[in-house]
């Protein structure tokens, strides 16, 4: 199974999406290939991003901002777009089984640090949603 979290710059939403799902889906012993991208990717991850994940034990390596080109797009079965400029701009492919949009606010300060813990929260609060992980 291919599962891609696809947001504006992808290196704040998506990369943190990527990072929690690819944790708690190995957790489960799922076999994933899970991928982030951004519609208009930027080149670094942010520092502060890198903290906040790693304050959790979420895992950044491999992790960096890409667009979808760079992707095998067109083989993801589950797409999830993280922003509303990726909801109305990431193509449908037929491939895709399933489609969704969570609704996240997008951290223009990423020195914020509880403004990044907050998405991150609310970003693991989903993905455990997702994969049926009850709240504890």
């Amino acid at each position: 199974m291919k599962v891609c979290f696809v947001s504006t710059r992808g290196k704040v939403r998506a990369a943190m999406a990527k990072s929690i799902f690819t944790k708690l889906a190995k957790m489960l012993l799922l076999n994933v290939e899970v991928y982030s991208a951004g519609i208009e990717p930027e080149k670094n991850l942010p520092e502060n991003v890198i903290k906040v994940l790693t304050e959790k034990g979420y895992p950044v390596e491999g992790i960096h901002p890409v667009g979808c080109e760079s992707l095998p797009y067109d083989r993801i079965d589950i797409l999830i777009t993280l922003s509303p400029e990726a909801r109305d701009r990431c193509p449908y492919y037929i491939n895709h089984k399933r489609r969704e949009h969570w609704v996240l606010e997008e951290v223009k300060d990423q020195s914020d640090l509880a403004k990044l813990r907050s998405i991150r929260d609310n970003i693991e609060r989903l993905v455990k949603e997702f994969l049926k992980i009850s709240h504890t």
